[in-house]
């Protein structure tokens, strides 16, 4: 009863209910005019408090998504501008929570709230590819520098990690797929990010209960590193397997070259653990379960990635989670892959452990 696609259903009957017993006692439904405008009713630091993207940003990519977003009206006679759905979808995916929504969204209803979710978070999910963007071979230089200045790492071009979003359970013969290894139902959704925390990439379609390890290997981005045109790598921690184009630590370091190495590899690779920390902060719906069908919560969460790459790119203040409550997987065990490919890995490993570390 809580999904937002069954929701809209439900209350649509109430709806029809409160008018006709209006009528019953022969005075019509309240008719409301007009809006309040959010962008005056609040100062810049309420508004990005609240919506968590400034003025400025809304606009912009309000700019983007109006023409997936055009005006309606809800039931009481009023009109949702595109501009009103965006930030209603906005206060939900900052709070998680539907009544807060409504009270902080000029008193829409609940269902015109939900499609509102619906409908924006499809659209910006239409502009991830837009926003959530891994450098090209031309760009990886960069990126490496910006890495190498952590912590001294050479040849860095992102650090990689899952996490598990929670979802209600979606129910049906595949809902066990999705109970993860804590218990409780959810996406097991796979990012890379850079040295300044943008997500450069984002997987969303795999159930709690995958390993890590396997969504990167069947992901596209491991197919385009796989095949020769980046010189840089990925940092992972010791949930995925060692590649050419992934290194992790290494296990039971003896050598003092190995432990700079080590020390090195997980300062640098911290930047993964902080951009999750910092997203959950951002979108308090993420830390909840996401009560809606697998595919709207799929756009939810892109969505979330979306507007917390255009807050970074905006320098929008970041909140920052205490290192003592970032989330890791030290349980986490690498699936085995072909020998063959683990030992490539290693190599390379050894040999920027020699070259830069002794």
């Amino acid at each position: 009863m809580d999904d937002l696609e069954d929701v809209d259903d439900i209350l649509e009957f109430h709806d029809v209910a409160e008018i006709l017993q209006a009528r019953r006692h022969g005075h019509g439904r309240r008719i409301f005019r007009q809006r309040v405008d959010l962008f005056e009713e609040f100062t810049d630091q309420e508004f990005l408090e609240r919506f968590r993207l400034s003025k400025e940003c809304v606009t912009s990519l309000l700019d983007e998504l109006r023409q997936y977003l055009p005006t309606s009206i809800d039931r009481r006679g009023l009109r949702i501008s595109p501009r009103m759905q965006l930030l209603a979808t906005l206060r939900y995916v900052a709070t998680g929570d539907m009544q807060l929504t409504i009270a902080d969204t000029a008193d829409m209803s609940k269902a015109s709230v939900c499609r509102c979710v619906q409908r924006v978070t499809r659209a910006i999910a239409r502009i991830a590819p837009r926003h959530i963007k891994f450098p090209t071979p031309a760009e990886e230089i960069a990126e490496m520098q910006a890495f190498s200045r952590i912590a001294g790492m050479p040849g860095c071009i992102g650090c990689i990690d899952g996490t598990l979003i929670p979802i209600k359970s979606p129910g049906g013969d595949a809902a066990e797929l999705y109970r993860c290894r804590k218990d409780f139902f959810a996406f097991n959704i796979m990012a890379v990010c850079t040295s300044s925390l943008l997500f450069s990439s984002l997987v969303v379609n795999w159930p709690g209960s995958a390993h890590d390890s396997r969504v990167f290997r069947e992901s596209r981005l491991c197919q385009v590193l796989q095949d020769g045109h980046y010189r840089g790598y990925l940092l992972g921690d010791t949930a995925y397997q060692d590649q050419d184009c992934l290194l992790t630590t290494h296990t039971n370091p003896r050598t003092p070259p190995q432990h700079r190495f080590n020390a090195a590899h997980i300062s640098t690779r911290n930047c993964i653990e902080r951009a999750f920390g910092v997203l959950k902060r951002r979108f308090a719906v993420l830390s909840k379960a996401v009560r809606t069908g697998l595919v709207t919560s799929k756009n939810i969460i892109t969505s979330t990635v979306v507007l917390h790459n255009i807050a970074v790119r905006n320098h929008l203040p970041l909140e920052e989670v205490p290192e003592d409550v970032i989330e890791n997987h030290p349980e986490d065990i690498p699936e085995p892959v072909h020998h063959e490919v683990a030992r490539r890995g290693r190599r390379r490993k050894d040999e920027i452990t020699r070259m830069f570390f002794s």
